[in-house]
């Protein structure tokens, strides 16, 4: 009977309720660990595009979790009948229609079909993005060209509906500091045909002079909101102070690929264009639809509501704050093709967006925390973009996670994050417990993976390797993706402590080198290892354990976790590296140089890292730049010549170093590494 009335309630609620708000209650559901609610309560409003719209994101975040073919073909099928939905609202016969029967007299029927025709808009271009992300799934040449086209549709739409709603604001409610797309222009065709350094910098330059928000998006002040710039001084104009011809010249050296790379891509340029138009013509959007959307229009007189146009503002902020915090974090080698495409991105503006969009009242808001975190916890330590610092976003993050306690508190998504941040801290049992809390609660088993997932990294800081082990080799019976990257996980921990019985894991790693597909940095790191690890039991036994603990140190490296080991284990592993430098003991020359030189950064011991550096580089003098471990040269540069951009009198060597790191090619996290130089060199 009481849940009778409870069912009653509800049904009265949702019946008073916008559909804007019911659509986020069903995103706070599935958030909560819910997801058959929010499903049922989506549902039950099929007519209505904002919760067709929640909906899809329910749909899309459960098949790239689940990664199973059948839920990523309906999340693809539902993002297209959403797409169909938006096109025919925004459509050119529709919008024709209504200028040719339109009223002098706005009523409020026209201030409604403003605020819808302006959240349609914001509904399409999401749904391009997802379109594209499940698109690229696929790996395939086509697939990547059909996501780079919807990729751009997106663009093109953010673009004009953030204008539109940001000049709305400042007229109607008040200036809001936040970044002016209008002055942040895409690149004319004569830009597009300068070298790709020139590219680079056009991209890499724009600032925001009075911007008083550091990397984590919150203000100096660490007041609870994030303080924008006034508009008027928030203008994205590239530097009055470019760098001189040598300067440019020099750091550009650094990160080019070859001439005719850069040739190939301005030559192909009509091509690419070409081909984009053909692509677009494929898709299921037609080209009137987006002109329609993308004619200037004037609002100037336009009747909207405040709280109403509050709401979109925050809505529209999301997805152009993550669009361009996601495009930002491309590889530099890719800077050019996104600029064929039309992109012009900022890091910067895209976290000031998400910080904005977190405070909103629209389903999203609750999405741009969880992106927001996503950022500070895993892009921000594994991209090393703070160097060996990782706890340069645990302020931040500790502060949204405070933010988020009274809806979230019990979310396993939040708790994730929550030992993601105990991790960075290395407060290892706080991050277990809140992994294990996480289990508990949550209803999806790829949650309960990813928690496992990090449960093993855990034990793996600690330097507990029968632990770690048997997580990762839990993880390789259970997970769907990647299983021979846990089969390798395990077995190097089960040599690592000499645990004969799962000596097996050996023999599975090259039987699944064989049948694994090629073509990401992971597949091909793991094909590179599976050369290093004897096929038969008696070679396994013959190897020393210190042989398998240097290639576990090497992932903490490579995954830049060594800053959350604590001091004693820090030790340990300087310990192991000296003592595992003679060449039965090293899987890689010089690979217990690297770790070396990279435990006593984490220590400050910079000169003695220098020095570890050096040798490393001199042990390998004669290895060519293609070979298979040139991932050690290659980062050992880096780490020698971020250490040597630390003093003024040895800057110019730092950047040398770093330059020769383009004589590489081809090895383990290349594209990763390059991020970093790219940053490096820039800030230089």
């Amino acid at each position: 009977m009481a849940c009778a009335t409870n069912t009653r309630r509800n049904e009265v609620k949702n019946d008073t309720l916008p559909h804007w708000a019911l659509a986020r209650e069903g995103i706070k559901l599935i958030i909560n660990n819910n997801c058959a609610e929010a499903e049922q309560l989506f549902l039950e409003h099929p007519d209505s595009l904002a919760m067709y719209s929640g909906y899809s994101f329910a749909v899309m975040m459960d098949a790239l979790m689940s990664y199973e073919e059948e839920k990523l073909n309906k999340a693809i099928q539902v993002l297209r009948d959403l797409e169909k939905r938006c096109a025919s609202e925004t459509g050119w016969l529709r919008q024709v229609t209504q200028r040719v029967f339109s009223f002098t007299q706005v009523d409020a029927k026209s201030e409604q079909s403003l605020a819808d025709q302006l959240e349609t808009q914001i509904i399409l271009a999401d749904s391009q993005v997802c379109i594209a992300i499940l698109t690229f799934l696929q790996q395939e040449l086509s697939a990547y060209l059909k996501g780079g086209w919807a990729l751009r549709k997106a663009w093109k739409v953010y673009q004009k509906v953030y204008k539109d709603i940001l000049n709305l604001y400042n007229e109607k409610i008040g200036e809001l500091q936040l970044p002016d797309p209008s002055q942040n222009p895409s690149p004319s065709p004569t830009e597009l045909q300068n070298s790709v350094e020139e590219d680079r910098a056009a991209l890499s330059d724009w600032d925001i002079p009075d911007l008083k928000i550091g990397k984590n998006g919150y203000s100096q002040n660490h007041s609870s909101s994030p303080r924008f710039p006034h508009s008027k001084s928030a203008n994205l104009e590239p530097s009055k102070n470019p760098p001189s011809a040598s300067n440019t010249s020099s750091t550009s050296s650094g990160l080019r690929k070859s001439q005719s790379v850069c040739n190939a891509l301005t030559n192909r340029q009509n091509f690419w264009s070409a081909r984009m138009d053909s692509i677009s013509r494929s898709t299921s959007m037609s080209f009137y639809n987006i002109s329609s959307i993308l004619s200037s229009q004037d609002y100037t007189n336009a009747k909207i509501d405040k709280e109403t146009l509050k709401r979109l503002m925050g809505a529209v902020s999301f997805g152009y704050g993550l669009f361009q915090l996601g495009i930002s974090l491309l590889p530099p080698s890719l800077i050019r093709l996104i600029s064929i495409l039309g992109f012009n991105t900022n890091r910067q503006n895209g976290i000031a967006c998400l910080m904005y969009a977190r405070l909103g009242t629209d389903m999203r808001a609750p999405l741009a925390t969880l992106s927001l975190l996503w950022y500070h916890t895993i892009v921000r330590p594994f991209y090393a973009i703070d160097g060996t610092n990782v706890q340069a976003g645990v302020e931040c993050s500790e502060r949204l996670l405070k933010e988020s306690e009274a809806e979230f508190s019990q979310s396993a998504l939040f708790l994730f994050f929550t030992g993601r941040v105990c991790r960075l801290n290395s407060d290892i049992k706080g991050a277990l417990k809140s992994y294990q809390q996480a289990v508990q609660n949550s209803t999806q088993r790829e949650i309960k993976i990813l928690c496992t997932h990090e449960v093993g990294w855990c034990h793996l800081i600690e330097l507990d390797y029968p632990k770690a082990g048997n997580s990762f080799a839990l993880l390789k019976c259970s997970s769907r993706w990647s299983r021979s990257f846990y089969n390798y996980l395990a077995a190097i921990c089960a040599g690592a402590c000499e645990d004969k019985e799962q000596f097996q894991l050996f023999k599975d790693i090259s039987q699944m080198t064989l049948i694994m597909p090629k073509g990401t940095q992971l597949d091909e790191f793991l094909a590179r290892r599976a050369k290093r690890c004897p096929a038969t039991i008696e070679t396994v036994i013959a190897k020393k354990p210190v042989y398998w603990r240097l290639l576990v140190f090497e992932m903490l490296y490579l995954w830049n976790a060594i800053p959350s080991c604590n001091n004693e284990n820090i030790s340990t592993i300087i310990t192991e590296c000296k003592n595992g430098q003679s060449e039965e003991d090293e899987p890689m020359i010089g690979l217990s140089k690297l770790i070396l030189g990279g435990a006593l950064c984490v220590q400050r011991h910079y000169d003695q890292a220098e020095e570890c550096f050096k040798k490393c580089l001199e042990l390998r003098k004669d290895i060519p730049t293609n070979a298979d471990d040139s991932h050690v040269s290659a980062f050992c540069l880096y780490e020698l010549g971020l250490l040597l951009l630390k003093k003024e009198q040895t800057q110019e060597e730092g950047k040398n170093y770093l330059r020769q790191i383009s004589q590489y090619s081809h090895y383990d996290f290349e594209q990763k590494l390059n991020v970093r130089v790219h940053s490096l060199l820039k800030q230089a």
